[in-house]
């Protein structure tokens, strides 16, 4: 007899729930069911094991490798993943299945309804994700994913929650750049992409990005060392956005990089930063341009 584990974020009607995990009793499977409803009222169906628990997603997932489920379910109000969010892209597809690294690079890009630790957890252990919700049964499968898309990319975001720091005439000496980010690293800032040109005449600007809120912080922490680490000035540029493309075929096929840069070159949009990873491709430009160049990329590469 099959094992399905499900989580559920909105635990309101207890009446669906038990209807939907009636489904696949009927089918011949033991179901568990993970919430972290506050209200924990013993809730009993001969068929169903209802667990109430701090961090359900994360005991799901243990709880399905433990028994050896068919598949780990997580009903989120959202339902599926979308090749993108409806108000970055009209009509956009869902994405029927993502490869466990495409989707934590998602999470950690702005899918924010399955966190990244959660889906490294699922890779460990082979835990199988589906991504639903009971208005929309038809699920994303998170799982491993052999070959590659059609498509070069499958799906992409923007974050808007950024700023980029410029740090003027640093001196070209060993050490330099090290300090800088030791400094923000002592006190757990995150730092996103970074732009090191090449020197000029023993000096060179540092450009990196960070988290809008950090903005206070971060020029704080670096104008009273303006003096110890030696660059001449901070600019801080509030009017930027970080567009982040994900598909696997980034590390299978070579050239696809050069096919969203041309993408963009075409529709006449600035790039300031790249960051990448194998599965992964992010810019960052100019806020006004942002809509634009996501609708381009979506037409033309996903």
């Amino acid at each position: 007899m099959a094992n399905i584990v499900k989580y559920f974020k909105d635990f309101n009607n207890i009446e669906d729930i038990i209807l939907e995990c009636e489904n696949d009793i009927s089918l011949g499977c033991k179901v568990k069911v993970f919430s972290d409803i506050k209200n924990k009222c013993k809730i009993e169906h001969e068929n169903i094991d209802f667990i109430f628990c701090v961090d359900p997603m994360e005991n799901a997932i243990i709880t399905a490798r433990n028994i050896y489920a068919e598949k780990c379910q997580f009903y989120i109000e959202k339902g599926g993943i979308y090749s993108a969010e409806n108000n970055l892209y009209n009509n956009p597809e869902k994405i029927s299945e993502l490869d466990y690294d495409e989707a934590i690079e998602l999470s950690a890009s702005s899918y924010d309804y399955v966190d990244a630790s959660i889906i490294s957890l699922a890779k460990r252990n082979s835990v199988r994700i589906e991504i639903l919700s009971l208005k929309d049964k038809v699920p994303t499968i998170i799982k491993e994913v052999v070959g590659t898309s059609e498509k070069p990319f499958k799906c992409i975001t923007k974050d808007t929650n950024i700023i980029v720091i410029t740090l003027t005439e640093i001196p070209d000496k060993k050490g330099a750049t090290y300090k800088i980010f030791k400094t923000l690293s002592d006190k757990n800032v995150y730092v996103d992409s970074i732009m090191l040109p090449a020197a000029n005449r023993c000096k060179q600007d540092i450009s990196f990005s960070v988290k809008s809120e950090d903005k206070n912080q971060v020029v704080g922490l670096l104008q009273d060392k303006i003096n110890a680490l030696e660059f001449k000035e901070i600019i801080v540029n509030e009017n930027v956005a970080k567009i982040s493309v994900i598909g696997e075929t980034l590390r299978m096929q070579p050239g696809i990089a050069t096919k969203l840069l041309e993408v963009l070159y075409r529709n006449d949009i600035n790039i300031m930063m790249i960051s990448t990873t194998e599965v992964r491709f992010s810019i960052i430009l100019d806020k006004k341009q942002a809509d634009l160049a996501i609708r381009a990329i979506h037409k033309n590469l996903i």
